[in-house]
Parts: structure tokens; sequence; C-alpha cells
């Protein structure tokens, strides 16, 4: 029989010993006088005495092997508790020594390695599994971890896979240390955060493109065209800036439609991507407005030369179902360093050479020149007059309903601002709200705007409508400059409304940043007890970074989205993620610009909260609100068989005398 030594042994062999000893010292210690006199003629006096005085010793390798029996069970009992941790944790799980080599793993990191058990990892690399750039970087950040024993936190690591796949993943890493304090190696967890990431990089690309076409949007192009003049101005380089416009478009609407509007956008722009260079920028503004800047330009022939080619593209005859259409376009060009060194410059000039262009027969380009300052005159007019409009009265407000997907009923209403110009008429927001805030103005509107509509909402209250909410926009310019808290306190005390029935609307685009002090001033607003909501949403620059910081209660998808929700799968697909991340995040979501009964059914088939648009009814008077709200409202069963004052074909009725009230330009914003 062979005895094989290991490390539970250790305590059965101290036992034993113990045991041993223990019985000579007692049986020594009990023993009559006889037998211990037998026991010393054997071993002698000295041996005896040895015996006894083994007593301590005896009880110190009894303790020892109680102790290591009990080290014993808990090593075993932690081994356990690891092997299920290890098994169960669904993030990737490792150990790893010196070299980087795996020493153990989770069973979902073997399973994210395609392995079939957790051993099979054991002794391998990163090197084995990721690509080489990947496998590096990880063994450099592991070499300094354990140069440093500083712990690498929240890292992400992105990993292309040879079937093409594209995974992204947030690791942490830490020293791996003995019982000794020495460094043997690392251990770490990583998340898969690919889901997470995708959807902010589609948000991102959302926010920085135009929906229909995949063209950089205004906020792109600018970017862009700050850069390049950077770029120029360090090389002594020449930038042109078309703007074009294609001619007669809105009557080409007007009579076949907005979906053969909208295939037509889409070939100019593929069109135009075949006359010009990689290094050119093609953008889209909105409606049929494009902008191509291109760098490094040699003088008015090569410019000429380019456009030529441009205009005799579009003018081919384009197909469209079972139209074939022929269309012109106008441009205007402005130059650097010749017209302006600004951005903003160079877009006002050459837009002001697309209107003389216009004015000339269209179908042809045209220079900007000092004297064409007409344009340019005709906006310092209008700042004059915006300057002078609130002293006059020129402002009022107008409410456009939004109405409860599942009731059909109205649950708030949003305030639009509106210039009653004395000689234009009424004249749209998105005209004059950019030139009030760079007048500094728009903090004094936006509380008098704030102001009318808590105290209409509270003349609503008065009437016993008290399930509806009022929602007013809110400018930067208000929250970082106004003072926007003691504001909304202010006109709620006035006022006497209650908190729950306000809404504050951050315009996504316009908000300036997500800094602190920004989450402060959300927070504080938060306290008074108003809801907000973000605006526009997926049209700005950082929308997933607002989403995650801001103590937003609703987001409301931007029009641009909703329109081409009939048309294009892209949108819906847009639409869908939009949705889907708000009811994760629990957030309620309101659709903007529902204009037709398809829209309409895909939201609600979607389990869109709220929706607002011409569809239901275009923005009105507080007398024509009045007049809805006081008018019978549909019954579930109604709305479920597709007819209904809410969710019938036809838009909400409004009063005769207010149908004639929507100028070509609120058109343009609310339906293009």
């Amino acid at each position: 029989m062979t005895f094989r030594w290991n490390n539970s042994s250790l305590p059965r062999f101290a036992v034993l010993i113990s045991a041993i000893l223990l019985g000579i010292v007692v049986g020594a210690a009990v023993l009559p006088e006889e037998p211990l006199r037998h026991l010393r003629t054997i071993f002698g006096s000295g041996e005896a005495r040895l015996a006894i005085a083994m007593v301590p010793l005896a009880f110190v390798f009894f303790a020892i092997a109680i102790l290591e029996n009990v080290m014993d069970k808990r090593f075993r009992l932690e081994q356990d508790l690891l092997g299920a941790f290890l098994e169960h944790i669904p993030d990737n799980v490792f150990f790893k020594d010196l070299q980087g080599r795996f020493l153990r793993v989770s069973s979902s990191m073997a399973k994210y390695f395609g392995l079939k058990s957790p051993a099979h990892a054991l002794g391998k690399s990163d090197a084995d599994f990721f690509s080489s750039e990947h496998a590096n970087q990880a063994l450099e950040d592991e070499k300094e971890i354990i140069r440093t024993g500083r712990p690498m936190t929240g890292k992400e690591e992105k990993e292309t896979w040879p079937d093409g796949r594209e995974t992204w993943a947030l690791t942490t890493k830490v020293p791996l240390i003995d019982r000794g304090g020495r460094i043997i190696g690392t251990m770490g967890i990583s998340r898969d955060v690919t889901d997470r990431k995708q959807a902010e990089l589609q948000i991102s690309y959302m926010a920085l493109h135009d929906a229909l076409t995949g063209l950089p949007n205004r906020l792109l192009l600018e970017d862009r065209l700050t850069h390049a003049i950077a770029s120029a101005k360090r090389n002594s380089g020449k930038i042109a800036v078309l703007m074009m416009d294609i001619d007669r478009f809105k009557n080409l609407i007007d009579s076949l439609g907005y979906y053969i509007g909208d295939r037509l956008l889409e070939a100019v722009a593929a069109r135009l991507k075949t006359c010009t260079r990689a290094s050119d920028t093609i953008a889209r503004l909105g409606g049929d407005e494009f902008v191509i800047i291109i760098p490094d330009t040699a003088g008015h022939e090569d410019i000429e030369h380019v456009v030529m080619k441009l205009l005799r593209k579009i003018a081919e005859p384009i197909q469209v179902g079972e139209h074939e259409l022929q269309v012109t376009a106008s441009v205007g060009i402005a130059q650097f360093p010749e017209n302006g060194e600004s951005a903003e410059t160079l877009l006002q000039y050459s837009d002001a050479a697309l209107y003389d262009a216009k004015k000339k027969g269209r179908g042809r380009f045209c220079f900007f020149s000092p004297a064409l300052t007409e344009a340019t005159q005709k906006r310092h007019k209008l700042e004059s007059d915006l300057q002078l409009a609130f002293s006059r009265d020129e402002f009022v407000v107008h409410y456009q309903p939004i109405v409860d997907t599942n009731s059909g009923s109205i649950t708030g209403v949003e305030v639009l601002l509106r210039w009653k110009h004395p000689t234009i008429g009424l004249i749209p927001p998105d005209q004059f709200i950019p030139q009030l805030e760079e007048l500094g103005l728009m903090v004094e509107v936006g509380r008098w705007v704030l102001k009318t509509a808590c105290r209409q909402m509270v003349e609503w209250e008065r009437q016993g409508f008290t399930s509806i909410r009022v929602a007013v926009n809110v400018s930067s310019q208000q929250i970082y400059e106004g003072a926007i808290v003691e504001t909304v306190k202010s006109v709620l005390r006035e006022t006497g409304l209650d908190p729950k029935l306000l809404e504050l609307e951050l315009t996504e685009s316009r908000m300036l940043d997500d800094s602190e002090a920004t989450i402060a001033i959300m927070r504080h607003l938060k306290q008074t007890g108003v809801s907000l909501s973000l605006d526009d949403f997926g049209t700005g620059w950082s929308s997933l970074a607002y989403l995650r910081r801001f103590p937003i209660d609703r987001i409301k998808i931007d029009r641009s989205f909703v329109r081409d929700l009939a048309t294009q799968s892209t949108a819906e697909a847009m639409v869908k993620s939009i949705l889907g991340l708000a009811r994760n995040l629990g957030f309620t979501c309101i659709a903007e610009g529902v204009e037709t009964a398809q829209q309409r059914d895909f939201l609600r088939s979607q389990r869109c909260a709220e929706m607002q648009g011409f569809f239901f009814s275009r923005p009105v008077t507080a007398l024509d609100i009045t007049a809805l709200l006081c008018s019978p409202k549909p019954s579930v069963s109604q709305q479920q068989g597709g007819r209904g004052a809410l969710f019938g074909e036809a838009p909400l009725p409004v009063p005769a005398a207010q149908t004639a009230v929507r100028t070509p330009a609120e058109k343009q914003k609310y339906v293009y």
C-alpha cells in the first residue's frame, strides 16, 4: 500500500502525530507507579522527563492540525465560490500571469472566444483570439499595470473580427496580487457594449447627416468649412462656396407631391457626387438647398467649369416612377478670401449671390460682389424692425395640440411664437428666433412667452380643462443668461399655475453643452415641479450624451424622421430605434410633424405615446384651442374603427376664420 502525499494529507498527518504524543504524555501521567517504573526501566528517567516536557509541543501540533483543517475547508469553499462566480457571471472575467497568458477565464469569456470550455483558454494569450493591434495594445496596458501597480478602469476596446463584425467592450484591469503582496499578473472584467455603441454611432450619424440624402447637414457643413478656411489660411489657398437650389421646386411638390419631391432630391444629391472630387464637401441645408465646398480653386474659370458641369448634369432628365422630370438649378458663389474669411460670411454671401441668380432668370450661376447687398440690407431692415417688435406688441403666441395616441384626447399644447409684422404679415419663428438671440432679446421675449402661456393655462384650468399641460420652448440664451430657474419660479408665483402643468422644451441642436453647470440648472428646474423635454431629438451633436446626463422626462422625435416613414425603411428603423431607446431609459416619446394617416398608424403601432402635427391641427390661437377642448371627443371604439374627431382621416376642425393663416414659410417649416 503506497501513501500518496497531497495538500490535504498535512492536516491528517499532524493529527496522527499529535494523538501519539498526547497518548504517551497522558499515559505517563496517569499510569500507576508500578507500570511507570517499568517505563522508566525501558526508556530511562531522562526519556520520561522528555515525554513530560513534550506536553506543550503536543498541544501546539494539535492546534496547528485544527487550524490547517479549518483553512483547508475555507480554501475549498473559496474555490467553489470562485468557480460558481466564473460559471454564471455574464461578463468576461479573466486572470493572467506576468506574460499575459490566461490562468483562468469565465464561461462567458470562453463562449466569446468560441471555446467549448474555459480550460481551453489556459496558457493562451490575447494574440490567439484578437487582432494583432488589439492584442499588442492589451499587452502594453497589462505591462503598465504590472509596472505601476495602478488599475486601468473603463477602457473602451474595439475589435474587428475576421468576418467583418465590429464589437466594443468596456474593460477594467487591476493587478493580481498574491498573499505576500507581490504582483503576479493581472485580472480583469470586460463587458460587451456593442449594442450601446452602435446606437451611439447611429444617433451621432443622424445628428450630422441629412436623413433623406445622407449628405452632411448644416452642423457638419459649418464644421468642415471652418476647417477648410483654417487650412487655406495656412497654405495661402482659395475656397469656393456654392449654394444651389432647384428652380421652382415648390411648384413641383405642389403638383406631384412630396414623395416625388423627395425622390428628386435623392437623385440630385447622387448626381452632385458624380461631379465633385473626394476632397469636396456636399451638404443639404434643408428643402431643396445644397451647398458645395470646393477647396484649392485656381480662379473664376476653374469654378465656372465645375458649376457648368453641375448645372448640365442636373438638367438631364430624371426618371421618378412614371414621371420623367427635367429641372434646372441656380447657383450662388462666394470665395475665400476675396469675399470673406468666416464660414458664416461665405454662406451669407453665397446665399445673396443665389438670390441674384434666380432674379436674373434661373438656371444660371452668379458670383457674389459687393454690389449684391440687397439681401443683406433686407435682413438688416428685418433685424431693425425686430428690435422694436416687442415694444410694439407685434408678437403673438399660437398653440398646437399634442394628442394622446391611445385615447385620442388632447393631452397638451405646444406654445409657438409668431411675429405679426405690420407689412409682411405673420412670420414663423425659424425666421426671427436666431436674430432675437443674436440681438440679445431672447431672454426678455422668452419670459413674456412663458408668462403668457402660463396665464392662458390658468384660464383653461379655471374652465375645467385640468388634464392638459402647456409646453414652452426655452432657448440656450434663456438658460445661460436669463436666470431661467428664478424666471420660472417667479412666473409660477405670479400666475398661480400648478408646476406639473408646465413643460419646458429644450431644443437639442441649440443647447450649448452638457456641463455640470447645465445639469445643475436642469435639476433646479426639476425641483420646481415642472417637467422637461428634449425637442427635435436626433438633430444635435450629442443626443445620447443628453439622454444619459440630462434629467428629462420626454423626448420629441424630430419631424424630419416622421416625414419619411411611409417612403423609407431607414426612417422606420430610425424611429423604432429612438422609441426603443426611450422606452429602455424610461422616457415618454412625442412624434412631431405627423401629417398623414400612414404616419399616425405607424407611430400608433410602435406605441409612441403622443403625437402632434398638421394631421391633427396646425398651430392656432388660444380661442381655437378652447373650441377644440370643448368639442366632443371620440371613444376608444371609434378610434379603433379608424374614424373620429381626433383620429379621423381629416385634420382636427378649426374655425373657418383661421384656415387662411398659414404662410408659405410656415408650410415649409412644418411640412417639408
